[in-house]
């Protein structure tokens, strides 16, 4: 006798939901079963106030648009958390205001805007069918320029976008907004700048930057709260860096365009340095490898942080 089994197609994952009192975090891909999950959760008490939008590359498309149509109309306020693209992008424009947050460093915090795809090509019927620039032009509040969205609606590619970042960005990419096509190999380095702001684009109705309740539990969080920016300089400012040898200078050079995370450590007495980055590790391995290089443990030569991440947290005392 012949057994024929049949196999039901995978079934998408739903977005992560938390309810953080009366704020909700929504992260991953998003399918048509979050509209009734998050509808739930706003008739539960307390209020929901905030909505905090976290590493999604988007999904459903319908849903997205349904989702900032209820946001927009509970009147409540949307956080980008880390990336917040595609469908995403549409529930983020839901919100009455509009945050960005600082749960991650700047760099790896921004909405990405681009057209309907299938398969990872435009599809123009969908984008006419929605009418994508028009929705988006009113949930900017008007403010979005219309040249702009046809530009970034018009995207050939699923991986390019328009992406909006804080303006802490700009130092380190050129501009805060980007236009990617999707064939670049370092995105956003080598993507097209452009001379706007999310706050000027209506993107975000603020520059006030919200931290989410459960930051200290997030990866980049914890290290922002041990490690605190200090005064004592930017990363801009490298000649404030307190090792004088052209190598140490050419090696934060190298530190400061490195993936996160990322530490650099120095020694007390400026003769020792040591660097390590794209590493969940980082700061114990550039402390490790700064006191390998000659940094004991004696109060002038002991190795401290000088940069974690996209801040520098060193206090020009011999320890941090």
């Amino acid at each position: 006798m012949l057994l024929a089994a049949c196999a039901a197609a995978p079934q998408a994952v739903a977005m992560e939901v938390i309810r953080l009192g009366d704020t909700l975090v929504l992260s991953g891909e998003i399918v048509r079963r979050d509209l009734d999950a998050v509808q739930a959760e706003f008739d539960r008490t307390p209020m929901i106030t905030h909505v905090v939008l976290r590493n999604s590359m988007g999904g459903n498309s319908w849903t997205g648009y349904r989702l900032g149509e209820l946001f927009r109309e509970k009147g409540i306020t949307t956080v980008v958390s880390g990336h917040c693209v595609s469908a995403c992008s549409r529930l983020f424009l839901g919100g009455r205001q509009r945050l960005f947050s600082d749960d991650f460093p700047a760099s790896l915090t921004y909405v990405g805007f681009h057209g309907h795809y299938d398969f990872g090509k435009l599809n123009n019927a969908a984008v006419e069918k929605n009418d994508l620039l028009q929705w988006t032009l009113k949930y900017t509040d008007g403010k979005a320029d219309p040249a702009l969205v046809k530009r970034w609606i018009g995207i050939e590619r699923r991986a390019g976008d328009v992406r909006f970042y804080p303006p802490a960005v700009a130092s380190r990419f050129g501009q805060a907004t980007v236009l990617c096509l999707g064939t670049e190999s370092a995105r956003p380095q080598q993507c097209e700048k452009i001379a706007t702001s999310a706050l000027a684009q209506g993107v975000v109705t603020s520059q006030v930057i919200w931290s989410s309740p459960d930051i200290g539990n997030l990866p980049y969080g914890w290290r922002r709260e041990k490690f605190p920016t200090t005064a004592y300089a930017t990363l801009e400012q490298a000649d404030r860096l307190p090792v004088r040898n052209t190598l140490a200078k050419r090696d934060f050079g190298q530190f400061r365009l490195a993936a996160l995370p990322r530490a650099f450590a120095v020694s007390a007495n400026g003769a020792h340095w040591a660097w390590s980055a794209n590493d969940p590790n980082s700061i114990d391995v550039a402390l490790a490898r700064c006191k390998a290089r000659g940094g004991g443990q004696t109060t002038g030569t002991r190795c401290v942080l000088y940069a974690v991440d996209e801040r520098v947290v060193y206090t020009g005392a011999t320890a941090h």
